[in-house]
């Protein structure tokens, strides 16, 4: 008995370790599972419940590296350095940039964009404090206990339709079964297995992804429920409520808010769902008295699948118009442009084929 058993316990372990330098040479889509492994922990602040983990990196698609300072992007310094000025980006895993690289993400664009018009002014450095599965409340958090210290001149809320929704999300949940799982031998030993092994996290992330077909059957369209099919109006007050305090943590300092406004990308423009959302988010952040921008416009100048990852988060373009969006409103209210923008291209004039092309899911 024990030589044919060690031959078939000989192959399936030499098959998987085929399997596995294979799929590492292949660099295998992992997923969001696997980042959010590497990247996210539970918070001691029960208001943001989990936050990123500083230090970390994530090697998926892309590579995603925390920094110490607990946020995606190169390290920084808390004191802000004599003549700098700073924007803090805030938002869920648009702001943080799932599926692009650093440089491609908004916080680097914005960085880039207003680069163009600061020739002879202080230089501005972006912050992106971005937070996969983050909603309005925990970002709110996020400005006042994380933010405030590094001295913004400038607050950027990359505002996603998602963010309407309550506290739990998809990432909060994964920490919550990780935790769970820790408790036991077995439980530590699968996450110890899927933490390193490339080819298990990648069964990991399509039973994940069955299973979230099986339970949500409108999955293309991430807004589809009872939330988004409720009239607006019973939307707006609780929204304006939020960015009143949003916007009151922010006159406490004297820093003015941008809210920028992302649609879905689930099918041609001329067939939008969402407008009146984006109608009563712009609103409701106008009458806290922040900026909005509904960056729809910029994006119907192009294919949606050019300017897309997936049905919610931007390709590298999509952060791109999005970023010269924000940055032309900044200029029209004259913060942060040094330069006048005279004749400057719109945000539809980009070449999709000078941009990377990005698998997500």
């Amino acid at each position: 008995v024990l030589p044919p058993l060690a031959l078939v316990a000989g192959s399936v372990l030499l098959t998987l370790l085929v399997l596995e330098i294979g799929f590492r040479l292949a660099h295998v889509p992992v997923g969001t599972v696997q980042i959010n492994r590497a990247t996210v922990r539970r918070s001691s602040n029960p208001r943001l419940k989990f936050e990123l983990r500083p230090g970390s990196v994530a090697r998926a698609e892309v590579e995603y590296r925390v920094n110490a300072e607990g946020f995606r992007g190169p390290e920084v310094a808390l004191e802000k350095p004599e003549g700098v000025r700073r924007v803090a980006v805030l938002g869920d895993s648009i702001a943080f940039g799932y599926w692009v690289a650093e440089e491609d993400t908004l916080a680097r664009q914005l960085e880039a964009v207003l680069g163009e018009v600061q020739a002879e002014g202080p230089p501005v450095e972006v912050l992106n404090f971005g937070v996969p599965g983050y909603n309005l409340d925990q970002e709110i958090e996020t400005l006042r206990s994380r933010v405030l210290p590094f001295e913004p001149d400038v607050v950027v809320l990359a505002f996603c339709l998602n963010d309407l929704e309550e506290v739990f999300s998809y990432e909060l949940g994964l920490v919550q079964d990780r935790a769970e799982r820790r408790k036991s031998v077995l439980g530590r030993l699968r996450e110890g297995l899927l933490s390193h092994s490339h080819f298990f996290a990648w069964v990991e992330y399509r039973l994940a992804e069955l299973e979230a077909r099986r339970r949500f059957a409108s999955a293309r369209n991430p807004l589809a429920g009872p939330l988004y099919e409720q009239a607006v109006e019973e939307q707006r007050e609780g929204l304006r409520g939020r960015f009143r305090v949003l916007q009151s943590i922010l006159a406490s300092r004297g820093v003015p808010g941008v809210v920028a406004v992302f649609p879905t990308f689930i099918g041609s423009w001329d067939s939008y769902p969402h407008h009146s959302l984006h109608g009563m988010v712009t609103d409701a952040a106008e009458s806290a008295g922040l900026l909005a921008v509904d960056l729809f416009d910029c994006y119907a100048g192009y294919h949606y699948r050019a300017a897309r990852v997936d049905v919610v988060h931007p390709s590298p373009l999509g952060h791109r118009i999005a970023a010269h969006a924000i940055r032309d409103r900044l200029c029209a209210e004259g913060l942060l442009c040094s330069a006048p923008l005279d004749a400057p291209p719109t945000c539809r004039d980009y070449d999709p084929a000078a941009f990377p092309t990005v698998r997500g899911y």
